[in-house]
């Protein structure tokens, strides 16, 4: 049958990514897919199989060879056992299948099982700790009932405040005229557009907030501030209870974090390896156990 290969797939709100290495840690190959929530079912698993099928094509892998890779999915909505479950009971092509949260997949490529902390700030917002081998949750609990500081809650929140402006409730700031330009300044197109819009949606207001508040913008200051604070709280729960450092993962984290407390920015660092990497990580552990290795 040839070598083991191994397969690690980071799949978030928004989007995801296979990549494919030989048993010698050799990238053979990259895919990309769309969003990969489990708790969205089919569609997300369907996403996940488009990035590895990618990346099996990337790399010249025929299709009765991914009998031979061992996978790893890190994904997001995995936190609970049913949504697991489900991904693991979904067909597919491969010698062996591992599933956890993309938490989890990120904290394996920032530490590769050494105790430290990863949290996540992009569309979404989720951290962990693994400390003695013990792992300590803090937050991810989805767009519905939690995701403080991440780009949908920043995006979500200058919406409602850009309305507030409309409405003479807040200043008319240059942030509240672009959020209101994309709704020609009438609510009820908002309202409509809330009504189908993703948490990415919302999360694509995020850059243009920033981009205001480093120009002091009246409105777009005091939602980057909340954010940070909310990012700050979650810190500070991975230090206490016990992760000596926190690596930074997610697209708005680089840009959050200048207005993060300096002794909270300083525990903050760059992970050595990604969560595709991460994943594959996982593959390779399993497979270990699997072998007696």
């Amino acid at each position: 049958m040839g070598e083991p290969l191994f397969i690690g797939v980071d799949g978030g709100a928004t989007k995801c990514l296979a990549r494919l290495r030989d048993s010698s840690g050799r990238q053979l190959g990259e895919g990309s897919g769309g969003p990969a929530n489990a708790r969205t079912g089919a569609p997300a698993f369907a996403e996940v199989m488009k990035a590895c099928t990618a990346a099996a094509q990337a790399a010249g892998i025929a299709a009765h060879d991914l009998a031979r890779v061992h996978a790893g999915f890190g994904l997001a909505g995995t936190a609970q056992a049913q949504d697991r479950d489900f991904i693991l009971a979904q067909p597919n092509p491969f010698a062996s299948l591992v599933v956890d949260t993309d938490a989890y997949a990120a904290y394996m490529g920032a530490f590769d099982g050494r105790d430290g902390a990863i949290l996540i700030v992009g569309t979404g917002a989720a951290g962990l700790a693994v400390v003695g081998g013990e792992r300590i949750n803090v937050g991810g609990w989805g767009h519905q009932i939690g995701d403080e500081g991440s780009g949908m809650m920043i995006g979500r929140t200058a919406v409602r405040r850009a309305l507030w402006a409309h409405e003479g409730m807040a200043p008319m700031s240059p942030l509240a005229k672009a959020v209101l330009d994309r709704f020609d300044h009438d609510p009820t197109v908002a309202v409509a557009w809330a009504d189908r819009a993703a948490p990415r949606d919302f999360g694509e207001f995020a850059p243009l907030v920033f981009d205001h508040a480093e120009r002091r913008d009246a409105l777009a200051m005091p939602i980057i501030e909340e954010a940070a604070q909310d990012v700050t709280r979650l810190i500070g729960r991975l230090l206490e209870v016990g992760a000596p450092q926190v690596a930074m993962i997610g697209s708005v984290f680089p840009r959050l974090l200048p207005w993060l407390p300096p002794p909270i920015a300083g525990v903050c660092i760059r992970p050595e390896r990604d969560a595709a990497d991460g994943a594959i990580g996982m593959a390779r552990q399993a497979y270990a156990a699997a072998v007696g290795r």
